[in-house]
């Protein structure tokens, strides 16, 4: 399902989306969502990997939040340079369980 919504650009905005969509053989308008789209993931995973690095949610949590993998989640913070709450302590007794 979609919705229409009217919103309010700056004209440079525009003109750049119609250059965009030159190279790309799309209009305006579908360069425009495809912008939104990719601003919304990053600013979800910007936001998630917050949440996660001041231990507020789960790695999984993080990842599902963000509608992408762990292991996808995993390197957009090791990409970041987001540190890690798990420490070798952590390791060891995850080891000491599996055994």
């Amino acid at each position: 399902m979609t919705s229409a919504v009217g919103v309010r650009l700056p004209d440079d905005i525009l003109k750049k989306a119609e250059y965009l969509g030159k190279f790309a053989s799309e209009n305006r308008s579908t360069i425009i969502k495809r912008a939104v789209t990719l601003e919304l993931r990053a600013l979800l995973e910007k936001k998630a990997a917050e949440g996660y690095a001041e231990g507020r949610i789960s790695l999984s949590e993080d990842a599902r939040k963000t509608e992408v993998t762990i292991w996808e989640m995993e390197k957009y913070l090791v990409d970041k340079e987001f540190k890690s709450n798990y420490s070798v302590e952590d390791l060891a007794k995850e080891l000491r369980l599996l055994k």
